[in-house]
């Protein structure tokens, strides 16, 4: 019954190593300017203003996205792929360039993905509706309920920034691969 769910994380646990973990997510430049970009910009997700930008910008992103990660992958060839596989990030992990380039483009997607999902729920009556199950039926009221909905707010406008500034990481991890030469094979002479 749980089969898909655990193929599921499984993957996405793999997803997350090629990554480079938490720790390296954490760290990321990209990461900690999205940090600094969303509390500069308070006014953003104070009022909230965010979801409005989220639903129009995050659905091209995410087709930009899609695409050029197909078509990336598709113009790649079997042998400069087969040479990625065999290569790895650094020599302490067994995660190859192609993964690791692979993991840069699925978190890109993943995280434009949650930042759609997290505008919707954000959205959604389901704070209110818990606060009204706890006995908190006036929510302008409740401290809680205002600091539940400011935390979500902000954590939707990090997404959204986060989402934005990962398309410098994703352009870098293309740059990083046409920087990569093929070696030119000896049979071909002219």
């Amino acid at each position: 019954m749980f089969d898909q769910w655990r193929t599921l994380f499984k993957h996405l646990n793999r997803y997350l190593r090629a990554y480079g973990g938490l720790s390296a997510m954490v760290r990321s430049p990209f990461f900690g300017l999205a940090l600094l970009f969303t509390l500069l910009n308070y006014s953003q997700w104070i009022t909230p203003e965010w979801p409005k930008r989220a639903e129009a910008l995050i659905p091209n992103l995410l087709g930009f996205s899609l695409g050029t990660y197909a078509i990336l992958f598709s113009i790649m060839s079997s042998r400069l792929k087969n040479a990625l596989r065999s290569v790895c990030v650094s020599a302490d992990s067994n995660i190859s360039w192609l993964e690791s380039i692979n993991a840069t483009f699925f978190h890109f997607i993943f995280i434009q993905v949650m930042t759609l999902i997290w505008s919707f729920l954000y959205q959604g009556s389901w704070l209110f509706d818990l606060a009204r199950a706890l006995g908190n039926a006036n929510k302008f009221d409740n401290i809680t309920y205002k600091a539940l909905s400011l935390a979500g707010s902000f954590t939707g406008m990090f997404l959204l920034t986060y989402s934005i500034l990962l398309m410098v990481a994703s352009a870098l991890a293309i740059y990083r691969l046409a920087m990569i030469r093929e070696r030119p094979d000896p049979s071909n002479k002219k």
